[in-house]
C-alpha cells in the first residue's frame, strides 16, 4: 500500500498543536527514508547532539578514575607497610575497592552519571523531535521547535524515559536469568527424550534473552517518539508504543538495524580515513597533533549523534504514523 501522507495536529503539554505523520501502515523502506529524509532537512540538530555525546562521555569517567585513585591508594598503603610480592600488594588494592565505603560512592558515581547521561539525551530529544516531526508530516518548510520542546516537552519526556528505563531493566534481568537458567542446566548431562526437551527449552530461552531486551529498547524508543510528538503521557505513550512494535515487530527491528547498519559502515570509512589522515602527522609534537584528533573526534561525534537522529526519526515514523 502506498504512503498518503498528511497531517495531523495533536496537543501537547505546551498546549501548541504539533503535526505527526499521517501515512498508510508505512513499510520499513518506506520509514527509514522519511528518517533521512527528517535529518536532511534539520542537520543543524546533529551539532548539540554532539555536545550531548561530550557531555555523556565526560560523565562517565568519574567511577573508574575513583577506582584507580582507590586501588592506588591501597596499593601504596600495602607497600609502606612492608608488603612484599605482587600478590601482597594487589590484595591491598582489592581490599581497598572492596570496602563498603568504596563500593558505595562507586555506585553513587556510576548512577549519578547514567542518571545525569540519560537526561541530556531527553533533553536533546525533547527539542530534536518535534522538529523532525514537522518533516515527517510533510510540511512545507521545517520550523524552528528546539527550544519550545526543550521547555516544554522536557518533563514529560523524562517520564517516559524512566518508564522506559524500568522496561530495558526488567527485560534485561528477564534475560540474564534465562542464560543463567540455560548454563546451569547444561552443566547437567541429561540423555533421551529428556535432553532433548532441555535442549529446546535452553533454545528458546536464549532466543528470548536476545530478543526481550532488543524489543524493550524499540518500546522504549517509540513511546518516547509518542510523548514528544503525540503528546500521549507516560504510561499511555508506553501502551501504544507496546502495541506497535508488537503489531508490526518485523518493521521495528529491520528498520532499526538496517540503520544502525548504515551508520556502523559511515562510521568505520570516516574512521579509515581519519586514521590514513593522522598517520601523516606521526612523529610531529603533541602540540600540533592535538588539534587534527580533535577535529576527528568532533566529526565521529556528529556523525554518530546524524545516525542516531535517523534511526530516532525512523522509528518514530513508524510508531506515531497514523493508518489511513
Amino acid at each position: 500500500m502506498r504512503a498518503r501522507p498528511g497531517v495531523d495536529a495533536r496537543s501537547t503539554s505546551s498546549g501548541d498543536a504539533v503535526t505527526v505523520p499521517r501515512v498508510a501502515a508505512p513499510t520499513s523502506l518506506q520509514a527509514i527514508a522519511m528518517g533521512a529524509r527528517a535529518v536532511r532537512r534539520s542537520p543543524w540538530l546533529a551539532a548539540p547532539g554532539a555536545l550531548v555525546g561530550f557531555m555523556r562521555w565526560a560523565l562517565w569517567w568519574p567511577a573508574p578514575l575513583f577506582a584507580l585513585g582507590i586501588a592506588r591508594a591501597g596499593l601504596e598503603a600495602r607497600l609502606s607497610q612492608g608488603a612484599e610480592g605482587a600478590g601482597a600488594a594487589m590484595s591491598g588494592a582489592l581490599r581497598a575497592l572492596t570496602a563498603p565505603r568504596s563500593l558505595a560512592i562507586l555506585a553513587g558515581l556510576w548512577l549519578a552519571g547514567l542518571l545525569a547521561g540519560g537526561a541530556l539525551r531527553v533533553a536533546w530529544l525533547a527539542g530534536a523531535l518535534p522538529t523532525l516531526g514537522g518533516t515527517l508530516a510533510c510540511e512545507g518548510a521545517p520550523r524552528p521547535r528546539f527550544a519550545e520542546g526543550l521547555a516544554y516537552g522536557f518533563g514529560p519526556l523524562l517520564g517516559t524515559a524512566l518508564a522506559g528505563f524500568a522496561l530495558e531493566s526488567a527485560a534485561q534481568l528477564v534475560a540474564l536469568a534465562g542464560v543463567a537458567a540455560v548454563v546451569a542446566v547444561g552443566l547437567h548431562r541429561t540423555g533421551g527424550s529428556a535432553g532433548v526437551a532441555l535442549a529446546g527449552l535452553g533454545a528458546f530461552a536464549l532466543t528470548v534473552a536476545v530478543v526481550l531486551p532488543l524489543g524493550a529498547a524499540l518500546v522504549a524508543d517509540a513511546a518516547l517518539a509518542r510523548t514528544a510528538l503525540a503528546g500521549d503521557a507516560p504510561l499511555l505513550a508506553m501502551r501504544r508504543a507496546g502495541g506497535r512494535v508488537l503489531l508490526r515487530p518485523g518493521a521495528f527491528l529491520f528498520s532499526s538495524l538496517a540503520v544502525w547498519l548504515a551508520g556502523l559502515a559511515i562510521a568505520g570509512s570516516v574512521e579509515a580515513v581519519g586514521a590514513a589522515a593522522l598517520g601523516v602527522t606521526q612523529g610531529a609534537p603533541a602540540l600540533l597533533v592535538a588539534g587534527p584528533r580533535l577535529m576527528a573526534s568532533a566529526l565521529a561525534a556528529t556523525l554518530a549523534a546524524m545516525v542516531e537522529l535517523w534511526r530516532v526519526a525512523t522509528v518514530a515514523a513508524l510508531a506515531c504514523g497514523e493508518e489511513g
